[in-house]
């Protein structure tokens, strides 16, 4: 929430009144003066301060959703099970998906009403780093590592930046990348020669999928983990 909207909303401040308290350093966000009067906030996380008084907090909601194979990551679907349906007991009305993964690609996503996160985490600015577990139909060999690491081609010309490859097993590795083109990891993989078979985000910038969630489970974000993604509030 922006932190003028959670002053007005406490407070019964009009926007002119909320916007002079603001400047004139009245407001602290964890003991700082707040850089501008959009930046993004969440108080139940955060320690926001009016006057020497706490403000009372209006907590975003976060969700880590693990998303099973032929499941589509949308909203709605007129032909098959979408990610939302998976949420049950949740007022869905304000939420939205951080990210997508296409039909036959299972794990982590991130679930918010929190949009400015949700922006800034898709900006290929903040080169957001994902992992995902791969296993391929060849064998992988070591010199796969280094085209990974030198930045592969796609899509013709498409160039991309380079990846961290790490191979676990002779069909079996984990990729590391910063950015999120469509079906990229498939397309890294099918252009040194490798038909990916199966794909699993296992991590998403500070979010770790662990091992306790299972395929069409998902759960809310502990505190320690909605602070991780403090840095990408604004």
């Amino acid at each position: 929430m922006r932190i003028d909207e959670l002053i007005m909303k406490n407070f019964l401040l009009n926007k002119k009144e909320t916007k002079k308290a603001i400047k004139e350093g009245l407001v602290t966000v964890d003991g700082k003066i707040p850089a501008k009067i959009s930046q993004n906030v969440d108080s139940s996380v955060q320690d926001v301060i009016f006057r020497g008084e706490k403000v009372i907090f209006y907590p975003h909601k976060y969700y880590m959703l693990h998303k099973p194979v032929q499941t589509i990551s949308a909203n709605t679907d007129k032909k098959h099970e979408t990610v939302f349906d998976l949420l049950e007991n949740v007022d869905k009305s304000e939420l939205y998906l951080v990210g997508r993964l296409d039909f036959w690609t299972s794990g982590l996503l991130l679930i918010t009403d929190n949009g400015k996160l949700g922006r800034n985490m898709l900006n290929p600015e903040s080169h957001v780093e994902k992992i995902y577990q791969v296993t391929t139909k060849e064998p992988l060999v070591a010199s796969d590592v280094d085209k990974f690491a030198q930045g592969l081609s796609i899509d013709g010309d498409v160039l991309l930046k380079p990846a961290q490859l790490e191979i676990t097993g002779a069909h079996h590795a984990n990729v590391k990348i910063s950015e999120g083109r469509n079906r990229q990891v498939r397309k890294m993989f099918l252009s040194t020669g490798k038909l990916v078979t199966e794909l699993k985000r296992i991590k998403f910038g500070p979010l770790d999928l662990g091992e306790d969630l299972a395929p069409g489970q998902y759960r809310e974000l502990t505190i320690k983990e909605v602070e991780s993604l403090i840095p990408h509030f604004n």
